[in-house]
Formats: C-alpha cells, sequence, structure tokens
C-alpha cells in the first residue's frame, strides 16, 4: 500500500531556554544536540518510518504570517547549511551523531519573541481507500515505543492510544467501515468532522477497512 504523510501533532521545543541569543538584529543560535535529540529518539524507535517528525517555524504571534526574510542555518564546524522551509513553514533538519555531540547549532534569522521552532509528527495514512486494519492501527504499536524512549518528548500522549482518529474536516458526512457482511462494523464523522475508530486487540489484522474518502489526516487518541 503506497503512503502519504498527515499531520499528527505538534510539540514546542524549549529553544527559549536553549537558545544562546546572539547581539541585537543578528538572530540567534539553538544547539543543535536539543533538536536533534528527540528527532532521533522518533527514528530509533520507528525505523519503518510510520510516524515521522520535523522542524517547523512558527509565528510567536497568533494568526501573524512567519516574516518574509527568515532565514534558518545549520552551523556545525566549517558546515554553513541554509535548511529551506518547505510551504508548511517546516524544514529537514540533518541528523548526524558527531554534530549532537559537539557545538553545532541551528541558526535562526529572527528573535525567540518572533519565531519559534516546533516539533512536527506526522503519522502516514493510505493513499487508498481500502486497505485492512492492520494498516489502519499499525501507527500505535509506534506511538507506544516512542512514549517508553529515555529521551524527553514532550507533546506525546502520556496515556496508552486508544484507536486512531481520522480528520476530514467540516462537511459531508464520512464513514470508515471495518470488517464485512453481517460482522461490519461503521463509524461516522461528527458535527467537526472526525471519525473516533476504537482499537479492538481480538479484530485480525486481515479484517478489510473501506473509508469514503481519503482523509485529512491521521493520529492516536486516548480518552
Amino acid at each position: 500500500m503506497r503512503l502519504l504523510p498527515a499531520t499528527l501533532l505538534c510539540l514546542a521545543l524549549s529553544s527559549t531556554a536553549a537558545a544562546a541569543d546572539a547581539p541585537a538584529g543578528q538572530g540567534r543560535s539553538v544547539p543543535y544536540q536539543k533538536l536533534y535529540a528527540p528527532l532521533a529518539a522518533v527514528r530509533q524507535a520507528d525505523p519503518q518510518g510510520i510516524v515521522t517528525s520535523s522542524l517547523c517555524a512558527e509565528s510567536v504571534q497568533p494568526d501573524q504570517p512567519l516574516p518574509a526574510d527568515l532565514k534558518i542555518e545549520l552551523r556545525a564546524a566549517s558546515t554553513r547549511q541554509d535548511l529551506a522551509l518547505d510551504p508548511r513553514g517546516c524544514i529537514t533538519l540533518p541528523l548526524r551523531a558527531e554534530w549532537a555531540s559537539g557545538d553545532a547549532v541551528v541558526w535562526i534569522s529572527q528573535p525567540k519573541e518572533a519565531v519559534k521552532l516546533v516539533e512536527a509528527f506526522k503519522m502516514l495514512t493510505s493513499a487508498a481507500t481500502r486497505f485492512t486494519y492492520g494498516q489502519l492501527m499499525e501507527s500505535l504499536p509506534v506511538i507506544e515505543r516512542i512514549q517508553r524512549q529515555p529521551v524527553q518528548i514532550g507533546g506525546l500522549m502520556a496515556s496508552k492510544p486508544q484507536g486512531v482518529e481520522l480528520a476530514y474536516g467540516s462537511g459531508a458526512t464520512q464513514s470508515v467501515i471495518v470488517g464485512a457482511g453481517a460482522q461490519a462494523k461503521t463509524w461516522s464523522s461528527d458535527g467537526d468532522g472526525f471519525v473516533k475508530v476504537p482499537l479492538d486487540a481480538a479484530l485480525p489484522a486481515s479484517t478489510p477497512v473501506v473509508l469514503s474518502a481519503l482523509p485529512l489526516a491521521l493520529r492516536p487518541y486516548s480518552e
């Protein structure tokens, strides 16, 4: 099954405490190790890439766009690498253990009062509307492995995930059908466009799943 990424959740990084601010007008530097550790922990817990993470820039002021002249640069020894922002304002941080043990930094052209970095987790979702229950729930054991990592990864749910939530947005009612024939169960979207499908550990992984449409995002939930 071909998979596409969908946003899961975001975590504000403690760059305010970790940042070594440069003189006014010259931006600030965040220690590379502070950004590397949670990203590396996710990769270690999930080598298959079912849940991935990236760093995204956000305006500190609500509803304000990112500054047009925002630049982010990796500085490690003699390396100077521009980290380009994608349409979501996210960057791909190269993961190098030797940089984490040195004095490498990520330089941000804006002060901490204007721009913050957040860690954005993504969960893979199907590119088709028909697949299996095992594929629908495959991210849940990954989330549990990430929760057990010794590196603190704030923003993750503290309790065991109980199922997955599909986000469709407002509009037409959407549905998820698990099973076939008389054994099939249907879950429909609520008024906000979300469908919660609880985990049933007794259900075979091969059980068919049919979506009425592709979701915008897929994420775990816990009551």
